[in-house]
């Protein structure tokens, strides 16, 4: 890796990790499409509204915060596996990161409380289970089952709810189509805790795959998919049925193999599987995936000298 010289403004563009915002576009969008099949619209494809695009990006600018969060909470950890060097190796000064934090927590919070109580209330959460899950003393990623639990609700039932908010009106049948993502988001998280369970354990943190061991964790994530494909088909919910039943037959696998080249293959093809999904809803999201994984590719290469991402690469 060749190190730079002079700070850059895209340095602080990329500290907020562009692509662990893909899981966070992609349940907004299919939260925002089965709100749109709530109100009764039969739709299969369709575009992006101004009022969709402004909830998008505030909600976009707000989990890239937790993400910076993560990155100071963790810095010292990073520095000693050589990870997420941005800040871990001082390319980013700690005090500006911590800046860019605040200003992506405090302008996204503020301008929800204009766009109404339910959005307000979700953020809210989000940036709540994002604190919570990064900073001790609760440090939920840390510990085992809080970790499922908080990807789960964050990823699975909140991303979704904020989506489906901005098709309509949020009810209690949001969150009624909102658990088999849960059930799918917590499987797939389940799989990327095992080939890290040695890393884990030396830095003490006890996730669920470390407290479980592989086998175990394993066969959870696997019940979990089983349960999300189960809770869909009662559901109608024919995305996440799809995504759940093309990713079974590989944590099935992972389980009888038992090896880590089988647990990585588990949850590369199982979470983009929802990715797929959302972009045969609207191939314009293709089109963000593209620029966003390019632009990567670009800035990497030209500041450091290093391809990254490469395609699932990063977990």
């Amino acid at each position: 890796m060749r190190m730079p010289g002079r700070p850059s403004p895209f340095d602080y563009l990329f500290l907020a990790r562009p692509t662990l915002l893909v899981p966070v576009w992609t349940l907004f969008l299919i939260g925002y499409y089965r709100g749109l099949v709530n109100l009764g619209m039969e739709v299969k494809r369709f575009i992006f509204p101004v009022p969709f695009g402004f909830v998008f990006l505030t909600y976009s600018a707000l989990m890239a915060g937790v993400y910076v969060l993560n990155q100071i909470v963790d810095r010292e950890t990073d520095r000693r596996n050589d990870k997420l060097f941005l800040l871990s190796a001082g390319i980013v000064p700690l005090r500006l990161a911590v800046t860019e934090m605040c200003v992506l927590f405090l302008v996204p919070l503020s301008v929800s409380f204009f766009m109404g109580a339910r959005y307000s209330i979700l953020f809210g959460i989000s940036l709540f289970l994002g604190i919570l899950y990064s900073t001790p003393p609760v440090r939920a990623k840390g510990r085992p089952f809080l970790d499922l639990v908080f990807n789960s609700l964050g990823y699975g039932m909140v991303n979704f709810l904020v989506g489906w908010t901005a098709a309509g009106n949020l009810g209690g049948k949001a969150f009624l189509h909102a658990l088999p993502y849960c059930l799918a988001v917590g499987g797939v998280f389940l799989n990327t805790t095992i080939p890290d369970i040695e890393g884990d354990r030396a830095d003490g943190a006890i996730t669920t795959g470390v407290f479980l061991g592989e086998v175990r964790t394993a066969a959870l994530g696997l019940s979990l998919l089983l349960g999300a494909a189960l809770a869909s088909g009662l559901l109608r919910d024919i995305v996440c049925l799809a995504a759940s039943v093309a990713a079974i037959p590989f944590f099935a696998a992972a389980l009888v193999k038992r090896n880590r080249r089988w647990y990585l293959r588990s949850f590369r093809i199982g979470a983009p599987a929802l990715v797929v999904a959302a972009v045969i809803l609207s191939p314009y999201y293709l089109i963000l995936l593209v620029v966003t994984f390019v632009s990567m590719r670009i800035y990497y290469k030209y500041r450091f000298d290093l391809s990254y991402p490469s395609v699932m690469s990063e977990r």
